[in-house]
């Protein structure tokens, strides 16, 4: 969460005071700088985290943005979507047929986990990875990884771009007032 702290709030008011709604416009844009940061840097730092596709990535999150307004200060990004499949990260094998043990690695730097019955194949439903439900041939389940939000809400993703946006809000606020003191940044 991005925080405008009481002294940026204090200052704000005391040197706009003369300007209708100056506080809040100083507030409102500052606010949206650092949401905007949050959009694009979240799936490029949640890529520098995990062994994710960057395609399938970006193909199934969904992000809805909130931009802040001087009638209300508050914004946000949030981000949805459905799991990837398990064949979107780290695996190896990667082609069908090779008898091979099936690993995947969903997170950089971390180990391999062995899947013991999993398989690659390429099914109706595209390349992935699957194991069989039963002794039979069929029926198959394709092996499912984390979605988007559960990759961005981790903390190694979010403590990071949390810090960031929060800088570049507090730099905002400085650069806002003073381009509302000289005269710019248009009539409320």
């Amino acid at each position: 969460m991005i925080e405008i702290t009481s002294d940026a709030i204090e200052r704000a008011g005391t040197l706009l005071a003369g300007i209708p709604k100056g506080a809040e416009r100083v507030f409102a844009n500052a606010l949206n700088r650092g949401v905007s940061r949050a959009k694009t840097q979240a799936l490029k730092r949640t890529k520098q985290v995990y062994t994710v596709n960057n395609s399938a990535l970006t193909a199934r999150t969904t992000m809805r943005v909130n931009k802040a307004s001087t009638g209300n200060l508050a914004g946000f990004v949030s981000f949805a979507g459905t799991k990837l499949p398990l064949y979107q990260f780290k695996v190896t094998p990667t082609k069908s047929g090779t008898g091979k043990q099936v690993r995947a690695q969903l997170k950089k730097g971390g180990s391999a986990t062995p899947f013991e019955d999993a398989f690659v194949a390429n099914m109706r439903n595209g390349m992935g990875v699957y194991e069989r439900l039963t002794r039979k041939r069929v029926p198959t389940e394709q092996l499912m990884g984390l979605s988007a939000a559960q990759m961005v809400g981790n903390t190694e993703v979010m403590d990071d771009l949390q810090e960031e946006v929060q800088e570049l809000v507090n730099e905002r606020i400085i650069h806002e007032m003073n381009r509302i003191l000289n005269g710019y940044g248009g009539k409320a």
